[in-house]
């Protein structure tokens, strides 16, 4: 079959890929030339072109579509496009994210867990592979740790052939993963929790992107969520997980240094414990992980043993080292609920806390007053770069604002242009035995290159003020 994809974007780069794979006769259009992409999305390109698609780059005459069967378009293509029109009245094939989901739930063919929610997505993907792997599987994880664009990372594994290597998949999903493969079956379905995020891509409402999640309720033979989203779910059957005092199918709690977790579920019931040396968040994920082994069916020794040998993942929660008597901490905490959880766990040492946080918006703008008020209840020192890691785009207004948002609180307060002066500073206005800590999206989104830059500018620091 001969298909056109219309636009190279992140929902037409994958489709494009898969159809490729898949056999059919593949080409990719777009208006902009390819030096008008970023230089991540050319590399993809021209690994895509090396693949056998065919580029058409700085085009946009829908006119000069000819012999061909399918075309798919781009979501972010204007509905009134001129393309649009001539497909109507061609009466062209359109393929929709259905027909590609199709096709990547045909090609991959073992079990798949997905994991969705707006908090926890991707410690708890890869708390659930590791409990997995510990149980003898070989285990095929995507997440964002792999890339930014989650669909891309899941082609471009398709393509490496890791559903062939692999006896189960275990999915980070994403809303614009899921709208792409929204046909994709999954074994178990895990929803983490549903906070208000991403909403400027939901026309601001909340509803939108909580039906964008929901997707995941068709697609899941089995379905586990947080107790935190039964009134969303209580139409569906779903096995709940919770850490609070509520009444649900699997509960979890710490005691002594020890997770342990009661389970009731398909006519199995039991509890155990096992050594849990993690903090924060991690907890709660590890439940979750908990929650989607037991709903598999993996035994109670697999679990444990899993959740016993987890050590945590780069950029969450992580503790970097003693500097001149500071303890130095990155995580990459950026939703107002995932910061206090964050934060919380910090509050508790009588530390003073000094905390560096990088451009909150990444591609995707949010309440920065909001989360410098949260920044301000909690930290001394409060250091906001105006970078943002994800765009490479520098914004002091970003920074300004979090600063604003914390104008009633007593820290001090400073903005900088990089993490490198932030990391300077932060050893400047801070005295040994104070926490320093990282949190931002760009903990995730560039990873190495900020860690780098921030532990290049306490090392400055650690010289300049020791």
């Amino acid at each position: 079959m001969k298909c056109v994809v219309i636009g190279a974007g992140n929902a037409g780069r994958p489709a494009a890929r898969i159809l490729n794979y898949a056999g059919h006769q593949v080409q990719i259009t777009d208006e902009k030339e390819m030096e008008e992409f970023p230089e991540n999305v050319q590399k993809t390109l021209k690994k895509m072109e090396g693949e056998g698609v065919n580029l058409q780059l700085g085009w946009d005459d829908p006119t000069n579509i000819e012999d061909v069967d399918a075309v798919y378009i781009s979501p972010n293509i204007p509905k009134n496009s001129p393309i649009r029109h001539y497909l109507i009245d061609n009466e062209l094939k359109l393929l929709i994210n259905q027909d590609i989901s199709q096709i990547v739930d045909n090609t991959i063919n073992i079990d798949v867990i997905g994991v969705t929610g707006t908090l926890g997505k991707t410690s708890t993907t890869h708390i659930i592979s590791d409990i997995f792997e510990n149980a003898g599987y070989k285990v095929w994880t995507c997440s964002s740790l792999s890339g930014n664009l989650l669909s891309e990372v899941i082609v471009d594994g398709i393509i490496s052939g890791y559903h062939l290597k692999s006896d189960i998949a275990v999915l980070e999903l994403p809303h614009g993963t899921i709208r792409l493969l929204s046909e994709l079956k999954l074994k178990v379905g895990l929803i983490t929790n549903i906070y208000s995020d991403h909403l400027s891509e939901f026309e601001g409402s909340l509803e939108k992107y909580t039906k964008r999640k929901m997707m995941i309720i068709g697609s899941s033979e089995i379905l586990v969520s947080s107790s935190q989203c039964r009134e969303i779910l209580n139409q569906h059957k779903t096995l709940y997980y919770c850490s609070q005092g509520s009444v649900c199918d699997i509960y979890g709690y710490l005691k002594n240094g020890d997770i342990e977790i009661k389970y009731k579920i398909k006519g199995r019931e039991g509890d155990f414990k096992t050594e849990f040396n993690l903090r924060g968040y991690y907890f709660e994920n590890s439940v979750a992980a908990a929650a989607v082994a037991l709903a598999y069916g993996l035994k109670e020794e697999s679990i444990k043993h899993g959740l016993n040998k987890f050590k945590g993942i780069p950029g969450h929660l992580e503790y970097i080292g003693n500097y001149s008597g500071r303890k130095i901490h990155f995580d990459a905490a950026f939703v107002p609920e995932g910061i206090i959880s964050t934060l919380k766990q910090f509050s508790q040492d009588e530390s003073d806390l000094v905390i560096l946080i990088d451009n909150p918006d990444s591609t995707n703008p949010r309440d920065k007053l909001e989360i410098g008020k949260i920044l301000g209840e909690y930290a001394q020192v409060i250091i906001a770069s105006g970078y943002n890691e994800t765009t490479g785009i520098l914004d002091m207004k970003s920074a300004q604002e979090v600063l604003e948002g914390a104008k009633d609180s007593k820290a001090v307060k400073i903005t900088t242009e990089n993490m490198i002066t932030a990391g300077e500073y932060a050893i400047k206005n801070s005295k040994p035995g104070d926490i320093i800590l990282h949190i931002g999206p760009g903990a995730i989104t560039n990873y190495e290159d900020l860690k780098s830059k921030m532990m290049r500018g306490i090392e400055k620091g650690c010289k300049k003020y020791p």
